[in-house]
This record gives C-alpha cells, sequence and structure tokens, in this order.
C-alpha cells in the first residue's frame, strides 16, 4: 500500500510516474551495487527490529535499541582498537560481535532490573539509556578517543583484520547479512521451538496464566530486555565491523526509532521481521534517488513507510475496544 501511494505523489508533484516507479525498484535491485546498499541499510535494521521483536512478545517495549546499537558498536570499537593483534587469530572478529552483544545486554539488564522488581516503566528507562549512551559515545570520540589524523569526531578505525568482507569489493554483497539472517533464525527457532520461547511468549499473552504454571514472571521480564539489549548491541557491532569501521557522530541514522515500527508490523514474529526490515531499507534508499532524478522530497518516500504502521495500529487498537466493550458488557 505504502508504494501505491507513490504513484498519486509522483502525479500530483508533476513527476512522470512510470518514471517513478523505475526508479525506486532500479536503484535497489537494479545493480549488484544496488542489492549491496539495500543490504548495507537492512542488517541493521533486522537486528535492532529483532531486538524490539524480543521483549515485544513478552508484552514489553524496547525504545533503547539507538543507545544499545551505539554501546555495542563502542564496546566493539574500543575492543578492536586495544588488541589489533586480535586481526591475526582466526574468528577474532567474533570476539567484536560478542562484546557488542554483552555492551548491548548490559544496557537492557539495567532497563529489565528496574521493570521487574521495581516496576519502572521500560518505555521510560529504555529511552533515559539512549540519551546516556548517546553523550557517552559523544564525550569519547570527540575527546580521549578520538582519531588525531581526522578534521571531524570520530573514533579510529578497527583494523582490517577485525572487519567483515563484502563480496566483489566494497560495492558488493555485504557478508555480515549472515549475522542477521542466523540470528533471525536463531530467535525465531527459540521462540516457536522451546518450552522457554513458549513462555516467554505466556508473559505477553497471558502473564496471570504464566505464574500459574510456574513462570517467573519477574525473571522473563529481565531477561527478555536483556535479550533484546544483546540484539541491538550485536546490531552496532555488526554494523561496526561490517560497513562504518568507525564511530562518528552520525553512526546511526535512527534504527531504533525504524525498529519499533518494524516490530510492532511484525507482531513480535522474528521471521516476519526480516522482510519488514528490507522494506524499510527498500525506501530508504529509494528516497535519495528520487529527490535526484524525479524531483520527489526523500522524506516522503521514507513516510510511506508510517502508513502500514498506522494501519496496524489503527487495526490492533480497535480490536483492543472491540475486546473491552465486549468484557465491559
Amino acid at each position: 500500500m505504502s508504494v501505491a501511494l507513490l504513484g498519486p505523489i509522483a502525479a500530483v508533484v508533476g513527476a512522470d510516474v512510470g518514471h517513478t516507479y523505475s526508479t525506486l525498484f532500479l536503484t535497489s535491485f537494479g545493480s549488484p551495487f544496488g542489492i549491496g546498499v539495500l543490504l548495507i541499510y537492512s542488517i541493521p535494521l533486522v537486528l535492532v527490529g529483532l531486538a524490539v521483536a524480543v521483549p515485544y512478545r513478552a508484552g514489553l517495549f524496547n525504545i533503547g535499541g539507538d543507545g544499545q546499537l551505539l554501546m555495542g558498536a563502542f564496546t566493539a570499537m574500543v575492543v578492536g582498537v586495544s588488541l589489533p593483534g586480535l586481526g591475526a587469530i582466526p574468528g577474532g572478529v567474533l570476539i567484536l560481535l560478542l562484546a557488542g552483544a554483552a555492551a548491548g545486554a548490559f544496557f537492557g539488564a539495567i532497563a529489565g532490573a528496574l521493570r521487574a522488581w521495581r516496576g519502572v516503566s521500560e518505555i521510560v528507562t529504555t529511552i533515559m539509556l539512549n540519551f546516556v549512551a548517546l553523550f557517552l559515545v559523544r564525550y569519547f570520540v570527540a575527546g580521549p578517543l578520538r582519531d588525531p589524523g581526522l578534521t571531524f569526531n570520530a573514533s579510529p578505525a578497527v583494523d582490517p583484520g577485525l572487519r567483515i568482507a563484502k563480496l566483489a569489493g566494497n560495492a558488493g554483497i555485504p557478508m555480515s547479512a549472515l549475522v542477521a539472517i542466523l540470528a533471525a533464525a536463531v530467535v525465531a527457532w527459540w521462540a516457536y521451538r522451546t518450552r522457554s520461547g513458549w513462555a516467554h511468549r505466556m508473559l505477553g499473552t497471558a502473564p496471570s496464566f504464566a505464574r500459574a504454571k510456574g513462570v517467573r514472571v519477574e525473571v522473563g521480564y529481565f531477561l527478555a530486555l536483556v535479550a533484546g539489549g544483546a540484539l541491538g548491541g550485536l546490531a552496532g557491532a555488526t554494523e561496526l565491523v561490517g560497513n562504518q569501521y568507525r564511530i562518528g557522530f552520525g553512526f546511526s541514522p535512527g534504527w531504533g526509532i525504524d525498529a519499533v515500527a518494524i516490530a510492532l508490523l511484525a507482531r513480535g514474529n522474528p521471521l516476519a521481521v526480516v522482510p519488514i526490515a528490507v522494506f524499510f531499507a527498500f525506501l530508504r534508499n529509494g528516497g535519495g534517488a528520487l529527490q535526484s532524478a524525479v524531483g520527489i522530497p526523500g522524506t516522503v518516500v521514507t513516510l510511506l513507510a508510517a502508513v502500514p504502521v498506522l494501519i496496524v495500529a489503527a487495526v490492533t487498537g480497535w480490536r483492543t475496544y472491540r475486546k473491552f466493550r465486549g468484557e465491559g458488557g
């Protein structure tokens, strides 16, 4: 539906509708370079989308994806720069990914502990932790950890031996896409094939029933936010070693906000997160091309992603309202 609305918008601004659609699709699918850029945009969205979807299945809202991502990337960068010898060790990049996941999990644990044992809303704490991460990272990359060889504020780059390669060079397919695919597969297996995954889902749909079945609800809430934080940290570390290689002030363009919409559209389904994240990346990738080739502002294309979110929110709200009326009557 979002893409269908692009035609009338193009007609209103006087652009050729056929050229508009061809530009949008060819930008992402018309060349190996376009596909590579699409995947680069998709990888952090998939991982941060999972970071929101896992707590969402337990009835929690993790709005701290950007903070967890930044801390994951920052920690991975510090480990990589401090231990350059890791580049000579086979699989050394895995240490950076695990370090990033651990940093994100720590931030998730703070929000999780406050939610589980103090009743503090995870929405408030995860938003506040976003700012903690943002200003902490900015302090270090503009001060103690700033690369003196740069004319702008950014950290040193990680060693080439600690980077995930791209097929056919820098313009090719990012191999870091395998991290996102594997993460989605593992989360889906856990969610649908394990007893703990079933118990986790019960926290979101019927917490009283879960408690009656012996599920420790407080521990479940805590672990849900820890897992979400770990996936957010993994997103940051993967972006660092697979694409940007260093951290600057604009490391994240707001992936954490997009991730909330992605998880909402996926209804917490980890497998559905993948195509929805790719769709969001498709709109981001095509927005710039439409602005230069057709004259449609790129922000218009990005805003089209809000259409399905509003529809899902409206449908969910209507169903909740009808259920409430039915129970009230």
